[in-house]
């Protein structure tokens, strides 16, 4: 019935009569089993959103899911997803066309679609995150805000295809906060970075930072925004041994951690360079380095305030009742 449902209702929902099956197989995979009128209700909620739409295109399960994340609906992991993709594929006898991880090159656009218009992504949109994420830091913490937010907005673009083309990029929380105009402060450490993002053996990592506890002494102190326990400290770690954070999926190869902004101003007012800052949370073997396209070129230098992402969003509220037959009894 998952199939016969979900086809019945797609053409008035979505407007579409043809449907890709890497698409097919990942909605039914968050379907599971039901009625017309619930895969109905769960084709609304999906498609509502142009970027989780955008994302079931792709038949990217880790795409799906954090597309999902962003707009607060709740979800079963990618790799659930993943699963009982490939579980129905085998019973129906066709190939899997759903991906657990993505396989997209990097791409650095000149330009990106927000809420508030296009924007030069350099010049623009990256000096207003770094100024509305931590803007009255110290000028190394400053830059490697704004690698961390270079990284985390590029690789969620890599990830999300529509994301800053035809989706706008949110200003949001939940997302990177930017401000109306950028601190001059701001606009050198974007200079300063220039094309700069963090990789970890070769791929880039999520990016993942957050405001933190204040730091006095040497030392965490309070946590006022109550997001120090998403903050890692991996000075000196490699390999596995690098802590991710409970911020994102755990069992991400690119989750290498998160950047506390408060220990990153705290640090370069102590003499950190921006290199050390970065490392200092994500992990000794962090590759800092220039993405194709621009003339920055790697650094070898030796060795927010804001709050948790979490805030709500006006965005998919999936209902209880529409999710409440996702993976009934678990995976099979």
């Amino acid at each position: 019935m998952t199939r016969a449902a979900l086809l019945e209702a797609w053409p008035e929902v979505t407007g579409r009569e043809a449907v890709r099956v890497g698409e097919l197989q990942a909605v039914a995979a968050l379907f599971g089993v039901g009625t017309v009128d619930e895969a109905r209700a769960l084709l609304v909620e999906l498609y509502r959103r142009p970027l989780t739409a955008a994302a079931l295109e792709t038949g990217n399960a880790r795409a799906i899911v954090e597309a999902l994340g962003w707009e607060d609906a709740a979800a079963p992991t990618a790799e659930e997803v993943f699963a009982r993709a490939a579980l129905d594929a085998r019973a129906l006898g066709e190939p899997l066309h759903v991906e657990l991880d993505s396989s997209a090159p990097e791409e650095q656009r000149d330009r990106v679609l927000t809420v508030d218009g296009w924007m030069r992504f350099e010049e623009d949109y990256l000096p207003r995150v770094v100024t509305g994420e931590n803007g009255h830091a110290h000028p190394e913490a400053l830059k490697a805000q704004a690698i961390a937010a270079r990284t985390y907005v590029q690789r969620a673009m890599r990830d999300h295809r529509a994301l800053g083309r035809t989706v706008p990029i949110i200003n949001s929380q939940k997302f990177q906060v930017y401000a109306r105009s950028a601190f001059a402060s701001c606009v050198a450490a974007a200079a300063d970075t220039r094309g700069i993002m963090a990789r970890y053996q070769g791929r880039l990592v999520l990016g993942n930072y957050v405001a933190g506890a204040l730091w006095t002494s040497g030392k965490a102190g309070a946590d006022p925004t109550h997001t120090e326990r998403w903050v890692t400290y991996n000075e000196g770690k490699t390999g596995r041994f690098v802590q991710p954070t409970r911020l994102s999926d755990m069992r991400r190869t690119d989750n290498r951690g998160c950047m506390g902004q408060n220990c990153a101003d705290w640090l370069a007012r102590n003499g950190r360079r921006y290199p050390e800052i970065l490392r200092f949370f994500y992990g000794a073997d962090l590759e800092l380095g220039a993405t194709v396209g621009t003339n920055s070129t790697s650094t070898t230098l030796p060795t927010k305030p804001a709050a948790e992402r979490s805030d709500p969003i006006p965005g998919l509220a999936v209902a209880g009742a529409v999710f409440q037959w996702l993976f009934r009894g678990g995976l099979p």
